[in-house]
Formats: C-alpha cells, structure tokens, sequence
C-alpha cells in the first residue's frame, strides 16, 4: 500500500517538467508559505525536480502544528501525536531522511498493570471516580437501554457511526451525490433514539470535532470513521519518531535548505507574471508561482491583493477548526498503585480526557499524563495564564484522585487556539459546508496555490497535510 516518493513524481507529472536545475534569476521559481508537513512535502517534491523554492515561516521554528515537548521524559507530542498503518508518505519520507520510528501502539492508553487489569481508562463524573461494576445501574447513567454496561465516550458512538455509515468507499464524501447525508451529528443520534442527555454525555462532553454536536458534520463522521478503519486494516502500528515527531519537520526543512524563520505574510499581490510576498518585518520575495499552505486562522488576516475568489474566501472566514489545550503533568511516583485505579480518566471537568502514556525506555512507565481540553472547555482554560492552568489541572486531579496530592508536577502547557500562526488544530466541516467549501479551499486562485490539512480529500492528519503538499506541487510543476 505505501508509494514512495519517486513513485508519485512519476506518475503525477508529465516528462517535459522533469528538468534539471534551472538558471538563477532574479525571484524565485515558488515561495511556499508555512513549514508545516504540506509546505515542506510540496517543497521537498518541487526542489527533487530541479526548481528553486524558498520556505518562509512565521515561527522561529518549523513544524507548524508538529510540536514535541522535549523538557519531559518520552518526548510527549503537543501537536500531531501517531503515524498510523497507512500513512504511507509520512513513513516513507521519515524512511528517506533516516528519522527513526518506533511503535507506541502497543502503549497507547493502557495500564501499566494492563495484563492483571484490563480496565485501561477510569470514568470520572460529578466529582467521583466510578467503578465500572456500578456502572449499570449508577444514576448518572443516561446511557441508550441498549448500552448501560457500557462506559461513555466515543468509542461507543463511533461504533454506532460504523454500523449506519452509508458510504461504499470512505473518499465517497466528496462524491456530490453524498450531499444528501450531510446532515449534524445530533439529528443522527437523535434518529437512532438517542436523548438529549445520552447525547450530551457521550458526544458532547470531551468533544472531538467541533463545539457540540450540532456543528458537526456527521458526512465528515462516515469518512473519519472509515479511514480510520483502514488504517488499522493495513497495520495495526502507532508510531513515533525516537526523538519526537518534530524531527521530521526539521529533517524535511534541512533537505529543502531555504528556509526562512520569523517571516510573518501580512500580503500577497499576483500580477500577470510574478507573486510578490510581503513579510511583517517589511521583507519582500518574489516568485513565479506561490504555494500558501497555512490554517485557515492564519489566512484570515493576510490581505490578498486581488481579492481571492468569493467561495475561497468565505471558506476561509467560515471553515472553523478544532479548539484544543493540552496540559502535561508528571507524577512523581505510580501513585495509581495506592487508589487501584488507572492513572487514564475520562471526565466530566475541565481537564477533559486524561491519557496515561508510556513513551519511556521502560514500556510499563507512565511517563506523564496529558490533559485534552477540547472545544469549549479549551476556551475556559485559555482564560487562565499557563501556570494557573497547569495548576487547575492538578487540583482537578487531586480532588479525583486523593492519592495523588502532592505527587504531579506541572510539565507543559499548549493552546493551539492561542497561537497566532494555528488559531486552532485540524478542520471541522459543518453540516452542510462540505460540498461547496472544499473544492473552494484546494482550487487553485491564479498564480495561487492551496494545501493543508484542510484541503485533503482522501486523508486526514498528518497525512492528510503530505497529500494536499503533493497535490500542490504537482500543480505547480506541471505550470512552471
């Protein structure tokens, strides 16, 4: 299942671009905007065939919504977390650029005692910890009759989602004849006998797309849940890269070689025959083609001169994207030991679901736990600075878990949202908003050109960020 590189350049471009290094001039053959994945994807494919390209990056780093926190033991990821079976060009460009990987699947959310227990995440609710034995019968139970043994979260409605997908093949979203299914992810709870109450619990509570389940697409849903599935069809693997998945965009921007830190687009003016990029420091470069693979945040604040296409900006100003704070914490010894619970809890606070991971040397560590607060209870923790959030965090734990008083210290603090160059982390369609607003966002806009997370139609993720690279400087190549 995994093309390489070599492959795709072969069968995506016509011989006549395949050329060699071409003469210097005086601008540039393509500026890409971003050094995420799809800015350095699409310029590593450009710079392979022999054209110049120049990166420029807002940041002082590169990486974009690739972010490993290296201060804590096992390299915890802030930002894009697992390479997963499929993601074919993220394991093949980590392959060509000898960044190791190594396969966390097997550590994922589990227990440390996981053989003797199998309960790998405990459930947190109105203050307690709940045993999955009371459960059943527990009166926060607002589960559907049919699920009552069963513990509340995604994992259950994602199953419903599998068993009512109406797709063929999961890339049938794009399809227009699926417009028909676009509908919110509550009417089709709601279709299924779900209440309001099982509704807001399951979905709702540690959102994944979205604030609620009334602004999120389930047609988005039918695609996730079934790339997914392929995913794991091809090879069950969760990798990581040895050092943190940072690596990779630092690899990938060392072979591209000019790359350009700390230069912030405020504009982009297109003539008959050139791209002329203004940076906020006041810098100017100029190229024959462009390629602007920001989040959709970031490019609402640039001023495109001409004005882009009505349906791409809308897209633009429209397509939200997920909101996500992410606190790390460290424990000082396996307190878990003394409770008997799992350090892993899903919960009803504001420290949102709380992963237990073992990303150490020793595979039975528990080398920190991470927070995710998503949708709405991001926005409440971003209303604190990062040490008063770190700290809520703890208390929140604390006041769950007595046992661990005194044992958890602050590691690290990440709002996507509150980063000027994310404004958020990957795309959440809106009933409806598919059909019209992704054929806008990747088209082309004259000597434009679009990639990013957003513009993928056959992955999501990281790899979703590889292939709208490769769409991009296929585009390009085939026009300079």
């Amino acid at each position: 299942m995994r093309i390489s590189r070599r492959e795709i350049i072969a069968a995506g471009v016509a011989t006549s671009t395949l050329r060699s290094a071409r003469a210097a001039s005086d601008i540039t053959d393509v500026i890409v905007i971003g050094s995420g994945l799809s800015g350095l994807n699409a310029a590593l494919l450009i710079k392979d065939q022999g054209f110049k390209v120049t990166v420029l990056e807002g940041r002082n780093r590169v990486g974009g919504r690739m972010s490993t926190l290296r201060s804590v033991e096992g390299n915890p990821e802030m930002g894009a977390d697992s390479i997963l079976g499929g993601y074919g060009r993220m394991q093949d460009i980590a392959a060509r650029l000898k960044v190791e990987l190594i396969d966390f699947e097997g550590r994922r959310d589990l227990s440390p005692d996981a053989q003797k227990d199998p309960v790998t995440v405990e459930l947190a609710l109105g203050g307690n910890v709940i045993r999955r034995a009371d459960w059943a019968m527990h009166p926060l139970n607002v589960m559907p009759e049919d699920a009552k043994v069963r513990f509340p979260g995604r994992a259950y409605f994602q199953s419903l989602i599998d068993k009512h997908n109406p797709l063929k093949s999961f890339e049938d979203w794009i399809d227009p004849a699926s417009a028909k299914f676009d509908g919110s992810a509550y009417d089709f709870f709601k279709s299924h006998g779900w209440s309001d109450a099982a509704i807001d619990l399951n979905y709702n509570t540690n959102i994944q797309y979205g604030t609620s389940a009334h602004d999120s697409s389930i047609l988005m849903w039918y695609f996730t849940q079934a790339w997914f599935k392929l995913q794991s069809d091809i090879q069950r693997v969760a990798y990581k890269a040895v050092d943190g998945n940072e690596s990779i965009p630092q690899a990938m921007a060392r072979a591209v070689g000019d790359v350009h830190l700390g230069k912030a687009v405020v504009g982009i003016r297109q003539s008959a025959d050139a791209v002329e990029v203004q940076c906020e420091d006041g810098s100017l470069f100029k190229a024959k083609r462009l390629i602007c693979s920001l989040p959709l945040p970031t490019m609402r604040w640039i001023k495109f001169d001409p004005l882009l296409p009505p349906l791409k900006a809308k897209a633009i100003r429209t397509v939200p994207v997920m909101k996500i704070t992410k606190v790390v914490i460290v424990p000082k010894k396996p307190f878990w030991k003394e409770d008997g619970f799992s350090p892993a809890m899903w919960t009803d606070t504001d420290a949102g679901e709380i992963r237990a991971l073992r990303e150490g040397e020793d595979p039975n560590k528990v080398t920190c736990l991470m927070a995710w607060a998503r949708g709405f209870l991001a926005d409440r923790l971003d209303l604190m600075s990062e040490k008063d959030a770190m700290a809520h965090i703890i208390s929140i734990y604390e006041k769950l878990r007595p046992a661990a008083k005194g044992q958890l210290v602050a590691g690290g603090f990440k709002s996507w949202q509150s980063d000027r160059f994310s404004g958020g982390d990957w795309v959440v369609w809106r009933p409806g908003q598919l059909s019209e607003s992704l054929p806008a966002l990747k088209e082309p806009a004259g000597r434009l050109h679009f990639c990013g997370e957003h513009t993928a139609v056959s992955n999501r993720g990281m790899e979703g960020a590889m292939e709208s690279g490769e769409r991009a400087a296929l585009e390009v190549m085939a026009l300079l």
